[in-house]
């Protein structure tokens, strides 16, 4: 057998026996054989979960289920599909800004992704696009005919 073959069958076993419930690690770290090295904390070996929704799809989606959400589907069957974006709001880490903006009109909402009972809030509104900082005005989401909140490069789904 082949030294590749034979490390990737082992590798394959203790994948299986890691996956077992109440299995022992598979990887035990060794010892510095230099005693002035520094300790090194082996690494999380959790895969990354990369379908777990991003912290914007959180907030699209809390967005779209909240009064807010219901406001843009009634100016959108009245003044026309509006420009969309979503991105991080300034100096609040866990907080996500979603602006939506017509010609004459605009709001500001807010999502707070760490507080899942906490209401969908309004920042703020206005008149002009102008009166948008520019970093609210990186027009990356859409908005459905229906209202309906979307990122950019997400399918459109129904109701």
């Amino acid at each position: 057998m082949s030294k590749e073959r034979h490390e990737g069958r082992l590798r394959r076993i203790l994948h299986r026996r890691s996956r077992r419930p109440g299995a022992p690690p598979t990887a035990t770290p060794l010892p510095s054989a230099d005693p002035a090295a520094p300790s090194r904390r082996p690494r999380s070996a959790l895969p990354l979960d990369e379908t777990a929704p991003t912290p914007f799809e959180r907030a699209v989606a809390r967005f779209n289920s909240s009064d807010a959400g219901q406001t843009v589907a009634c100016l959108t069957r009245t003044l026309g599909v509006p420009r969309a974006s979503v991105g991080a709001s300034a100096g609040a880490p866990d907080e996500v800004r979603i602006t939506i903006a017509w010609e004459l009109s605009w709001y500001q909402w807010g999502v707070d992704i760490a507080d899942e009972l906490r209401p969908v809030f309004e920042l703020d509104k206005g008149g002009e696009i102008d009166q948008i900082d520019a970093a609210a005005r990186q027009w990356n989401a859409a908005v459905a005919e229906d209202g309906r909140l979307r990122l950019a490069g997400e399918p459109a789904r129904s109701r």
